[in-house]
């Protein structure tokens, strides 16, 4: 499913296949007649025919590696979330059902972020200019953490650390912004 399908099924739009359902109702941790009961516009739903009460929204995001995030990137499909096997509280009380947890790893976005902070990535928040995104890069599995520089036309990548070698990165027309960090955690 794309991430556009899982909106218009959040917002009551359409209605899902079973199948659909059966996912949705897994990544979210609840049972399939619950979801379908909401879908339908039933009791459990908030009102609007085919929302899901934010009392619902599910507390825990999965935790992947840069490498499974890579691969989330280039499918991003709600299984690649079922696949992660740790899974983490995230203390944001709103946040999209396609959002993950990343570990930070390295020094260039310092000192904003350190090496073993938590980042969370949330897929349905707009990439807009001075925003941290997770960018995955043309056809490769790998993807970067960095803020967004937006200058007219133009879209950079730019670390944070003041010594970094890499000042600004322009921005490859064939990247793609995955998600946007809504929050971060670190160990004191």
């Amino acid at each position: 499913m794309t991430q556009s399908t899982i909106g218009r099924i959040l917002r009551g739009e359409v209605s899902p296949q079973s199948e659909n359902l059966e996912r949705l109702a897994h990544a979210f941790g609840m049972s399939y007649s619950t979801l379908a009961a909401i879908a339908e516009g039933g009791e459990q739903g908030n009102g609007a025919s085919g929302t899901l009460p934010s009392a619902q929204i599910p507390r825990h995001v999965p935790l992947l590696s840069f490498a499974q995030a890579g691969r989330f990137a280039e499918f991003g499909r709600l299984e690649q979330l079922s696949d992660a096997t740790d899974w983490i509280e995230c203390p944001r009380k709103r946040h999209g059902p396609l959002t993950v947890a990343l570990r930070v790893s390295g020094e260039s976005m310092e000192p904003d972020y350190h090496h073993g902070d938590l980042i969370y990535i949330d897929p349905d928040v707009a990439p807009i200019h001075g925003k941290d995104v997770l960018v995955r890069l043309g056809e490769q599995n790998e993807v970067i953490f960095k803020r967004l520089v937006v200058e007219g036309e133009r879209r950079y990548l730019k670390p944070l650390n003041q010594n970094w070698p890499d000042k600004f990165i322009t921005m490859p027309t064939d990247a793609r912004i995955v998600g946007v960090v809504v929050g971060r955690y670190t160990d004191l």
